[in-house]
């Protein structure tokens, strides 16, 4: 029954016709200009954001803002300018960006100062209040250029005062909910509800006129300033995006992340090999991979695609390098290790004969020989994550571990599925990692050892 519903609401989605030619280009002025939040601190991600801004995380080999901006270039859309707003670690993002002309934009930044996204949104109202529409984004969402396109095209089909783009989802308490009628108009908006009236997620793009400002700053909730425009008769509208969606909210939507990329548009050319890299006559390499500059790859070392080596790494002897899987610069995996659906960030080693499943691993930790990421619980017990002092429950069957930048993981230790080793602490030897350890945290083993005489027989 559902599926009938998506189909017949976008059927219905284009009945009524927009007199103004708005579709890419506006009357004021000839292009559409994007606002793209990225000053969130990303709290729920720690430990990887204590030291890394959210969407700076590296996703498939590139930070997560890049292949928003990409999917942005490759929609329908004449952009004229991007602004991103910036705050926590913002040099970050503008160091890396700059002007936007090495990425084929022109991007400016503006900082917001107080947080949530309503003071987002605002803090760029004196670059926006002349233009009729303009089009936000969150930096941290992943979908087909084609969700951004469909937003824009339904903001021309119908008479719409706003237009968001919303799609199905199975926990729709976490998110900004839409209410819409069968001609796909959004009757009610409410953010995170208690009371479930709706599996219609806000998912991340937005089309607003510029009238949205004096509401805002009346409201100071964007769920309510929206809710004001329906009250006052206002036409506002959902673009219903029916296929694959990622938000990265929580340390295990990385890895979704990452997946959504590596089984997409990242291969459409085929497998890229850089010439300079060194594969051993004896190590075999599978399926759609990207392996980039001065990679070395040793003999025996098997390398399943999808998946990404990047520069100056070494995939070690009899190593195992699996699907879906993100190897970052300078990365050393050790003699006979095993890699599998994780991501692992630059000048990290890992050390020989050891495991990583379905974990993100930080940069410039040391993971000692024999460790093992544990990503499976004893008789398929859902895996519990505790995150700001709430115990969630991971949506995976498998799921490891969460390390921060610069940690050191002695030999033989084994860290429990859904734990999270916080930025420069250090685990002693042979240790068994049960509960989270914060930032800066030696946690050390103390084995009593028992000396008893044997009888001579």
């Amino acid at each position: 029954m559902i599926y009938i519903i998506i189909h017949f609401i976008k059927n219905k989605i284009v009945i009524q016709k927009k007199e103004k030619s708005f579709y890419l280009k506006n009357k004021r002025n000839k292009y559409l200009k994007v606002l793209i939040l990225a000053a969130g601190i990303g709290s729920r991600l720690s430990p990887i954001t204590e030291t890394t801004a959210k969407p700076m995380i590296n996703i498939a080999g590139k930070p997560a803002l890049e292949w928003v901006i990409n999917n942005l270039k490759q929609s329908k859309a004449d952009i004229s300018d991007i602004i991103i707003v910036v705050g926590y670690k913002k040099n970050q993002i503008i160091d890396y960006f700059g002007t936007g002309f090495d990425f084929g934009v022109k991007i400016s930044y503006i900082e917001q100062k107080e947080p949530k996204v309503e003071n987002a949104i605002l803090a760029a109202k004196d670059l926006l209040k002349d233009e009729e529409s303009f089009l936000i984004v969150h930096a941290d969402i992943f979908s087909d250029p084609e969700m951004i396109s469909r937003c824009i095209q339904t903001h021309k089909d119908t008479n719409s005062d706003a237009t968001i783009s919303v799609t199905l989802v199975d926990n729709p308490h976490l998110y900004g909910v839409a209410t819409i009628d069968s001609d796909a108009k959004i009757t009610r908006l409410v953010e995170k509800p208690k009371e479930i009236e709706s599996n219609y997620a806000v998912s991340g793009v937005y089309l607003f006129d510029s009238g949205i400002f004096e509401i805002l700053e009346n409201t100071r909730i964007l769920d309510q300033a929206i809710q004001e425009i329906i009250n006052n008769g206002g036409n506002v509208y959902a673009s219903v995006w029916e296929k694959e969606w990622v938000e990265i909210t929580y340390p295990w939507d990385i890895l979704k992340a990452n997946r959504f990329i590596l089984s997409r548009g990242l291969f459409k050319d085929g497998s890229y090999v850089d010439n300079s890299t060194k594969i051993s006559s004896i190590a075999k390499v599978e399926g759609p991979v990207y392996i980039g500059k001065n990679v070395l790859i040793r003999p025996g070392a098997v390398v399943q695609g999808p998946c990404i080596i990047q520069d100056d790494s070494i995939i070690g002897t009899n190593a195992l390098v699996r699907e879906y899987s993100t190897i970052g610069k300078n990365v050393v995996v050790g003699f006979g290790d095993e890699i599998k659906n994780s991501i692992i960030f630059d000048n990290t080693s890992i050390g020989r004969l050891s495991y990583i499943g379905d974990s993100v691993i930080g940069k410039n930790v040391e993971f000692g020989a024999g460790a093992q990421t544990w990503n499976i619980t004893h008789k398929n017990i859902p895996i519990k994550m505790k995150i700001k002092e709430k115990e969630i429950v991971i949506p995976r069957r498998k799921f490891g571990a969460i390390i921060g930048d610069n940690a050191f993981i002695g030999i033989n230790v084994s860290i429990f599925p859904g734990k999270l080793i916080g930025c420069n602490s250090i685990i002693s030897a042979g240790a068994n990692v049960e509960e989270n350890v914060d930032s800066n945290i030696l946690m050390k083993v103390n084995h009593r050892v028992i000396y008893k005489k044997l009888k001579n027989e």
